[in-house]
This record gives C-alpha cells, structure tokens and sequence, in this order.
C-alpha cells in the first residue's frame, strides 16, 4: 500500500496470484483512503504499462567531460553505465477526472473504491528476470491520484506477471523424434534420440544416450544442463534453469553404451520460449529459448564435447491448437542452437 502525508492507496486484483496470459482481462478494484479534509485532486487514474530496461556503458573524458567511443591515450576516462526503459505497452484507465464525476479540481476526504478493467493485447513478450533488476521484460499497475501542480501526487505500483499462451501443438514438427550427435578427436561418438523437444513447466525431459567409443577412451561424466538464454534489447544473458549427470556412466572405458536419461524441469513461473519484436507507442524486442546442453568430459587433451539440443518450452499442455500462436521460429540442426 502506498502512503504519503494525506493518502493511502491500494491496489486489488479480482485474482488472488498476479499471473496472467496475453489476451485475459486484467480487472481489480483501487481503494484509496484521504485522511486530510479537502484534499484538491485533479484526477485519479490507473496504467497498465508493459516495459523492457537494459543498460548500457560509455567512456567519459574526466578531464573535460566529453563522450567519446574509444579510448584515446593519455586521457583519464571512466565507465558510466546508462541505464534505460522502452515501454512496448501502455494503457491508461481515467477512474476519477474531468467529465466523469468531477469538474475540473474537486475536494476529496475519507474513503473511496474505483473498478478498473484492462484487455491484455495477444501478442505480448514474456515477463523476465526481477522487475527491479536490469536488464528486465515486466508489467505493473501504477495508480495515480494527480493533485494540482503545486502538491505532490500521491502513486502505488503493483507488478504482474504476464506470459504469451505457447501451445505445443501449434508446433507439431517438434513433437516428433529427432537425433542429435558429435563427437572427438578420440573418435567417441555420441548420438541423443529425442521423443519430442517441447515440454511445459514440471515436465521430464526424457531420451537416450548412445556411444560408440572404439578406442576406449575414458568417460569421466556425463552433465546434462538446462540453460535459458534470453536476449532484452541490446542486453544478453542465460541462466542455468536444472543441472543433472548420469550416475551409471564414470570413469567407464566401454566401447558401446546406451543410456536413458531425465532431466526434471522445475514447477513455477518459467518463461517460455518467445521471440517478440512489436509494441506500442515504442517498438521492444524479447527473444527467450532453452537449450539442453550435453557435456562429456573424457580423458585426454582437447577431448571434451557437447551436443546443444534446443528446447521449447510451452505453456500449455493441451492437444487442440490454439488460437494464439507462438511467434516462434527455429531451425534444427545437429550440434547447433539455430
């Protein structure tokens, strides 16, 4: 609840958890309590803003000040960072103002409670990372009651989260098997069967493992890692999401191996597999997708390999297509992210 020297205000949703999917209805109910009599309120309003913010950093000259691109030598600079907000989505709700109740400034003193509505747009970027931290794809409510120009508004903020709808079945290429392979110096060959490469939040990703190691090299472990790599604006960055290995492959020299494997993706709010490029009044881009990384540590020099499988990571688990579709496109090849 926000408070100043006169006015508390909160912000309630008609939803007990703050989570929604491009296209449903954002509704709830602002109370506001003004303890001080005749508070003079122009207006009261409520936004519903959708913003990117990332950072970047430029060299400074500290002897005069002046920006420069490169670093000249001799010349003492520092590194600021700048940091900035592309606000993709913005919709302004007026629950108190001119031509409603009011006219021009009115008074206001005790108690009062306006209802809000806002129709999410269908194709919206997913929110990412901690809306406090850079960089960041989020979506808040921001209550303003908008006083004269010579008193301080008073404003409270409420975040949300809000996911594109990704359904699988939108995307049937990526529900058939696929094979996955590389392999090294050694000669050690690993192929990786894959059932599907979509899966939803608290699902297993599940497949098999199959070597070919006729010099019998030793395999020292084998990691499997979920990795999201995500892309705000001109900021990158990935996050490892679960990391496992394979028990029953150490420190083993056999020729032939076939193994199963399963890699748990956690329960929760996990961001699904996106690329957005749109908005209004500003243009924003998101890009979110998963990889399943495949390490095998084997014995000798520059004899460690990979197999990066992409993985898209849904938000529905339905079989009927969905009406929103995911704005998603990739390229499978063997050993690569695209």
């Amino acid at each position: 609840m926000g408070s100043g020297n006169s006015v508390n205000i909160a912000i309630s949703l008609d939803r007990i958890n703050p989570f929604f999917h491009a296209g449903d209805v954002v509704s709830g109910t602002v109370n506001a309590e003004i303890m001080k009599e005749h508070v003079k309120v122009d207006q009261v309003f409520v936004v519903l803003n959708g913003e990117t913010g990332y950072t970047t950093t430029r060299t400074v000259n500290q002897s005069d000040g002046s920006i420069s691109t490169f670093h000249q030598p001799g010349s003492a600079t520092s590194t600021e960072t700048e940091y900035h907000i592309s606000r993709f989505f913005s919709e302004k709700r007026v629950l108190e103002g001119p031509g409603l109740l009011m006219k021009n400034s009115s008074n206001f003193s005790g108690q009062y409670s306006w209802r809000f509505s806002f129709q999410l747009p269908l194709q919206l970027p997913p929110t990412i990372n901690n809306p406090q931290n850079y960089p960041h794809a989020r979506y808040y409510l921001n209550c303003v009651i908008d006083k004269p120009w010579y008193q301080r508004n008073e404003a409270e903020n409420l975040y949300l989260t809000v996911f594109p709808r990704v359904n699988p079945s939108n995307h049937l290429e990526y529900l058939t098997p696929s094979i996955f392979g590389n392999h090294n110096r050694k000669d050690v060959i690993l192929k990786v069967n894959m059932k599907k490469l979509v899966y939803v939040s608290g699902e297993t990703i599940t497949g098999t493992l199959v070597f070919e190691n006729p010099q019998k090299i030793t395999l020292k472990h084998i990691y499997l890692t979920l990795i999201q790599h995500y892309r705000i604006e001109c900021a990158t960055g990935t996050e490892i999401i679960v990391q496992t290995t394979i028990p029953t492959i150490v420190h083993t020299k056999e020729t032939q191996i076939m193994e199963t494997f399963s890699v748990p993706i956690p329960f929760g709010l996990l961001p699904p597999s996106y690329q957005f490029h749109g908005g209004f009044p500003h243009t924003s881009k998101v890009n979110v997708n998963y990889v399943l990384e495949i390490e095998v540590k084997a014995n000798g020099i520059f004899t460690n390999f990979d197999v990066s499988i992409p993985i898209i990571i849904a938000t529905e688990s339905g079989t009927q297509p969905n009406q929103h579709q995911v704005n998603y496109d990739t390229n499978f090849l063997s050993n690569s992210l695209y």
